[in-house]
Parts: structure tokens; sequence; C-alpha cells
């Protein structure tokens, strides 16, 4: 049997095996000898069939299972003794050259990881989303709040106002021929006027109309009309609208009873609910700081760091990107899922992760970034139930019996701290909401500019 290992690209090797007859017969015979041995043929005794026969009618499967094995085998057993080559990834084998009773010639791709040489970040601007807590902001969320706990009242013969909620049948309408066209028709559909997915169109033509109304607009086509899209607006289709209901809200009072029921009986002081509010809003906007920053960082280390993946490292992600379309799927991939298509559409973002990933293990490495039990329990009871405590003799147990969600946890410490260390490097900048929203969008337009798309909506 003889190996060798060629380097093909800079992140990239292909190791390759060839053996002889003698080489895996060994390993032939005693598959053959197990396929025998659970056989049940009639004339023979059971587990005694001769090998000669199984090999006649299962020989090629068991041979080529063997053939893999055997040079997954010798290739775990050479990376093993070499110190200067780690590989990286899933090894995918690429080539399968055997028959029984012949020799075997196999190649196995596979790759490591590059060079990554870490920029001086100090002259790099990040910014980062600075947002104080208004009184404005605290009275706007409980008037959300309230919105969302009123009932809902007629409004007897009062037209629809701008924030009211109706409920239409929505009729297609043939232009060339002034007639319903039949099986398209949307019936019952309801919504609040002030809803920001609704099309202006629509709400427009809706303000002023009162329940018996019937009417004409014409709504530009892409999503369903009380949903809002952002297709061809050049694109109409003419619908008749039959208003069957207005009603209006009724918005309870800031009081006892209203805190009460907001709160499941935890707070009833108005004023208390009002500091709960604001602290609710002050951590909301902490951690959405917090991820516009975070995604900024990436965003900025990608740019500066044109690092090589490995195409076994991006096959990964996309197994991975496979088994999340499975999982919404109760395990089982859509009968019409194309996934050589899907693979090819998500190969970009693949591979922006893989090169994120061998960033981000740069950095841990090169700053030392470690997670520690202190680390672990601080997390743990940061997000443990109010007034749960885990202790040190717990964190045991949770690593014992739940090895995989400790590590989980593991892994978003060590994100986290990895953020922090390269937030520290970089020049950051503070920037208001609106400035923020506003800088968002103008990246997300020469994105689309760039890309050859047109521009579109706002960023997220």
């Amino acid at each position: 049997m003889e190996t060798t290992i060629t380097k093909s690209t800079p992140v990239e090797y292909e190791f390759e095996v060839h053996a002889t007859a003698d080489d895996i017969k060994p390993r032939l015979n005693k598959a053959l000898r197990q396929q025998s041995n659970n056989m049940d043929m009639k004339g023979f005794r059971q587990g005694k069939v001769p090998l000669g026969m199984v090999k006649k009618m299962y020989g090629e499967a068991i041979g080529y299972q063997v053939a893999e094995e055997y040079v997954q085998e010798v290739f775990e057993d050479t990376m093993e003794e070499r110190d200067d080559i780690e590989p990286l990834g899933q090894p995918l084998l690429t080539e399968l050259d055997y028959e029984v009773d012949g020799d075997l010639h196999a190649v196995i791709r596979f790759g490591v990881s590059p060079e990554v040489e870490l920029k001086d970040l100090s002259d790099e601007e990040v910014p980062v989303l600075k947002h104080e807590v208004t009184e404005e902001d605290v009275e706007e969320e409980i008037e959300n709040i309230r919105t969302k706990e009123a009932d809902l009242m007629p409004v007897d013969d009062d037209p629809a106002g701008e924030e009211d909620w109706v409920s239409i049948d929505l009729q297609r309408i043939d232009p060339s021929t002034d007639t319903p066209i039949i099986g398209d028709k949307e019936e019952d559909l309801s919504f609040f006027l002030d809803d920001e997915r609704l099309k202006e169109e629509l709400r427009a033509a809706l303000v002023g109309k009162q329940a018996g109304d019937t009417f004409r607009v014409r709504l530009p086509q892409d999503a369903p009309p009380e949903q809002g899209g952002a297709g061809a607006e050049d694109e109409e289709r003419l619908y008749e609208v039959s208003v069957h209901d207005v009603k209006r809200r009724d918005l309870p009072p800031i009081d006892a009873e209203f805190v009460r029921r907001v709160t499941e009986g935890e707070v009833e002081d108005p004023e208390t609910f009002r500091q709960e509010v604001r602290d609710r809003l002050e951590q909301a906007y902490e951690e959405q700081s917090r991820e516009m920053v975070q995604g900024e960082v990436i965003d900025k280390m990608l740019d500066l760091h044109g690092v090589p993946v490995p195409d076994s490292v991006v096959e990964k992600y996309l197994d991975s990107f496979v088994n999340q379309v499975r999982e919404r799927n109760d395990g089982e991939l859509p009968d019409d899922f194309d996934e050589p298509a899907f693979r090819q559409r998500n190969r970009s973002d693949a591979e922006k992760q893989g090169r994120w990933m061998l960033i981000r293990d740069e950095v841990i490495d090169q700053y030392g970034i470690e997670v520690s039990d202190e680390d672990l329990l601080h997390y743990l009871n940061r997000h443990a139930d109010e007034g749960e405590t885990i202790s040190e003799a717990e964190l045991r147990q949770y690593r014992a019996t739940m090895p995989q969600m400790m590590e989980r946890v593991r892994q978003q410490i060590l994100s986290d701290k990895v953020y922090d260390t390269l937030l520290e490097q970089f020049d950051t900048q503070e920037k208001t909401l609106e400035e923020f929203q506003d800088l968002m969008e103008q990246r997300h337009r020469r994105r689309q500019e760039l890309s050859g798309g047109a521009p579109a909506g706002h960023a997220h």
C-alpha cells in the first residue's frame, strides 16, 4: 500500500491511496463471512452459505463498502502521524476505483486552515448605535401596549379613520370586460388602517369609507394587497372593494387594573410600570446596538481579510443550511426541494460564514481568548429565571448531562468575547438611531447598485 499527499491549493490537499488486492483481501473476506453468518438461504444451514455464493450475490456492494472504510482508516492513520498538516472540515472522497479481488486507487480531498494575518484595525471606523431612551419613547411604547389591549367598538355610521379596523372583500376585476375574475377573490380580510404593511393606495381609498360601501381601486401588484410588498410598481391590478365592517379602538386608561392585566399581576402601580417599560426599552436598545455592531464587525473583518476558504468548510455550512430546511419540515426535505440549486444559491453565504470562522479562530488564538467556569456561571445566571441561581455543582451536572447545550453556551460566550476584543481595536463612532438607520440604508443601496439590483427598502 502506498500513499501520497499533494498540495493542490493554498488551503487544499489531495490524499492518494494505492493498495493491492492482497492489502484488501483480509478485510473483504471478513466482511463476506459476516454477511454469510447473517444469511438464511434455502438449502443451506444458517451461517453456512459458501463465500463464493455470497461474493457472487453481494460482492460488489460489500467490496465498495470495505474499500471506503479502508481508505478512510488509512487517511486517519496517516493524518495522526503528520504533525505538519491538520485537516479542516469534512474530507471528501473524490475518486474510488476498486473491483472485488482487484487493486484499489482512491483520492481524498481535504482542506486545511489558511494563514490568517490580522490587520491593524486602529484606523478602521465602526459605527456604534447609541440611543438614550426618552420620555417620548416610553410614552410611545405604553401607547403601543394600550393599542394592543384596546377593545374594538362599532362606529355606527361614522366613516373609517386612519387608525380604525376594517373588514373587507377584495375582488379582482378584468378591466377589458369590466367583470369579476372568477376565483380571484379574497374574503373577510381584516386589518387596521395604521398597519405599516398595508399598501398606501388601499389605505387612502378606505379612509372615509363606511360599512356597506363598495368602490374600486388600482393596486400595485407584488404581495397580497393587505400585506404590502416590494414588487414592480408599474404593474397594477383593478380591484372591487366591499366594506363589511368598521370598528374603532377603545383605549383603556392607564390605571392599576390595566397595569395588573398587562404585567400578569406582577405590578399594579402605573409609575412603577412606566419605570419597567423604560428599563425594558433600555435593555432592548442595548441588545439591538450589540447585534448591529457585531454585524458591522463581521462585515469589516470580512472586507479586510481575503482569506481563502477550503471547499470542505463551505460544504459543511451548506450541509447545515440543508439540515435547517429539513428541521423546518418535520425532518424531511420538501418533495419539490432542489438541493443542487439551493446549495448553489447559498454558496456565497456559506463561504462568508466559513471565512468568518477562520478569522474568528485566529482572533481567539492570537488574543488567547478563553471561557472560564466563572464566565459560564455568569451567562447561565443572567439567562436563568428570576430568583434562580446556578451553582458550581449544577454547572458540573449540566456538563455531564447536557454537553451539547453547554458547548453551544461556550461558543456563544466565546463569540461575545471575540466581538468585544475586536471592538476595542476599532475606531468606534457613536451614532444616533436615525444616523445609524440612514447609514445602513446608504450601504444597502450601494450594495444593491454594485450587484446590479434596484435599490430597495430599509436595511435590516
